[in-house]
């Protein structure tokens, strides 16, 4: 009995895929990370959670931003998310415009989470 089917030279089973990447998921971070930060990016990501990266995953809607009202975090929003956000946001305080190296072990398990967690959220 064969569970899913394997095209010839695909990496991955057709019912089974990866998840998404940062560019697919955050397009605009992702190219920003890629070209270097300026100061206003670095402003954003440690003080504006709405516009940082994890905002841009939310696709900066209501859902995320709901995380100023904190009694409907658990309706609208997601906590581990948050706490994510927050950590870019400390690193992004701490090292400034250098401090893309440093954000991407962050950026990989926020992506892990997202994968698992929120996949559909954006479709």
């Amino acid at each position: 009995m064969v569970l899913f089917n394997m095209k010839e030279n695909e990496k991955y089973p057709t019912s089974v895929r990866p998840g998404q990447t940062l560019g697919q998921l955050c397009p605009q971070w992702a190219a920003k990370l890629k070209n270097g930060l300026d100061d206003q990016d670095v402003r954003i990501l440690a003080h504006d959670s709405k516009y940082c990266i994890v905002g841009e995953a939310w696709k900066y809607n209501e859902r995320y931003n709901g995380y100023y009202f904190a009694p409907l975090i658990p309706f609208v929003g997601c906590w581990k998310c948050i706490r994510f956000g927050f950590k870019m946001g400390k690193i992004a305080k701490v090292y400034g415009k250098s401090c893309t190296n440093n954000l991407y072990p962050i950026i990989d398990l926020f992506l892990d989470h997202w994968n698992i967690k929120h996949a559909d959220t954006n479709k």
